[in-house]
């Protein structure tokens, strides 16, 4: 019986790179963001502070070699670390490439193409678009993509699943020619003495069309958007929902950027209501397999001050409880390969980590360790 393997997601925005300080100033990291944190209702839990105000620069290897000493210690299987791929320019890629060069590192890990442009709409302000994504779908483009890939999918740690190394797209929906554009690089694969790759759609909310999953293996279910986004808890707005996400991309980008900005105040969810839904929802619509995800306090006060989204009611124990539900749902899926993903490993700015802290210490990865030890993941 193949057993449980969580595997968090890594985000890297924590080194400086040039972009960042022209745009937001002189070694800007994410950090200026979650220092920046202020409550916004009477005992909001904010700023977040990291325990021992550990706030590394991981453009020095040993902040990113404790990261895996911690992982291996509380039972975490591999890291999915955000890929920034702008047809050729890169962003942040140091993290990644820190682990690629350090073979002796001994952590499994994969990639997750964020392949989103970059505007100011993450840091809260006024939407300008800071690098355009224009996923250009041509041979070239693709050929240089893959390259740089290649050395991360030919390492022995890379993670795999049917001997394929695994390529996760955040946006599917926005890569043009996107069937072509994976047949090439199965192609390539190939060609290289790869088996193939096994991709995996990333689905934060109703697919507009379910021809998207035709070149992908699978999907993952990313939390806690795909519950707040299904019909269950849309309710009588899902089919209004289910017309937008049928509009052009950039049409969609407006209607965003005008809601955003019309929002004055905080939004509240109840942590315990989309953790329900979650666990009940039907997997088997999908046309592939599905892995899940958990995720944690997300709480995006730091980047988004009074307008910020917040779930309300996690705790240590009550993440615990919900992580076991979704494992126990794991296991007794048709899926031979029983990957958990986590939202998120560091995302310090949305509140969602399960790094340690000045208020929880080690709680949430103590309870990683106890479910990871009960189905078996490490």
């Amino acid at each position: 019986m193949n057993k449980i393997k969580i595997v968090p997601i890594y985000f890297p925005q924590f080194h400086a790179i040039q972009e960042n300080s022209e745009w937001w100033g002189e070694g800007f990291t994410d950090w200026a963001n979650v220092k920046s944190g202020q409550p916004v209702f009477e005992g909001h839990h904010q700023p977040r502070v990291p325990l021992n105000n550990n706030y590394y620069d991981l453009s020095k290897p040993e902040a990113i070699r404790w990261q895996i000493d911690l992982a291996k210690t509380y039972g975490i299987y591999g890291f999915n670390i955000y890929h920034y791929w702008f047809d050729g320019r890169q962003m942040l890629k140091v993290p990644k490439e820190h682990i690629l060069h350090h073979k002796e590192w001994d952590i499994k890990f994969a990639l997750n193409w964020a392949n989103e442009r970059w505007t100011t709409r993450w840091e809260g302000t006024k939407d300008k678009v800071l690098i355009e994504q224009t996923h250009e779908p041509s041979i070239e483009k693709w050929e240089e993509h893959f390259l740089y890939l290649l050395d991360f999918f030919r390492d022995d740690r890379y993670i795999r699943i049917d001997g394929k190394p695994i390529f996760t797209i955040y946006r599917p929906h926005l890569v043009k020619k996107r069937d072509d554009m994976i047949a090439y690089w199965q192609k390539r694969a190939r060609e290289s003495g790869i088996d193939g790759l096994y991709m995996i759609a990333v689905k934060s909310s109703e697919w507009a069309s379910m021809d998207i999953l035709d070149s992908f293996d699978a999907c993952m279910h990313f939390q806690p958007f795909e519950t707040v986004n299904s019909p269950a808890m849309l309710g009588k707005s899902a089919g209004l929902y289910r017309l937008l996400r049928r509009l052009p991309e950039g049409m969609l980008n407006v209607i965003r950027s005008l809601a955003k900005n019309a929002r004055k105040t905080y939004r509240i969810y109840d942590f315990e209501t989309v953790c329900r839904n979650m666990i009940d929802s039907d997997i088997e619509k999908e046309k592939r397999p599905v892995f899940p995800s958990m995720f944690l306090e997300w709480d995006n006060a730091a980047r988004y001050k009074e307008r910020a989204t917040i779930y309300q009611g996690c705790t240590p124990e009550r993440f615990e409880y919900w992580l076991d539900r979704l494992c126990q749902k794991t296991m007794a899926s048709a899926n031979t390969e029983k990957i958990i993903f986590i939202n998120a490993w560091n995302e310090w700015a949305e509140g969602t980590y399960l790094e340690p802290d000045t208020r929880s210490g080690y709680r949430y990865l103590e309870a990683v360790k106890r479910c990871s030890e009960k189905y078996g993941g490490t």
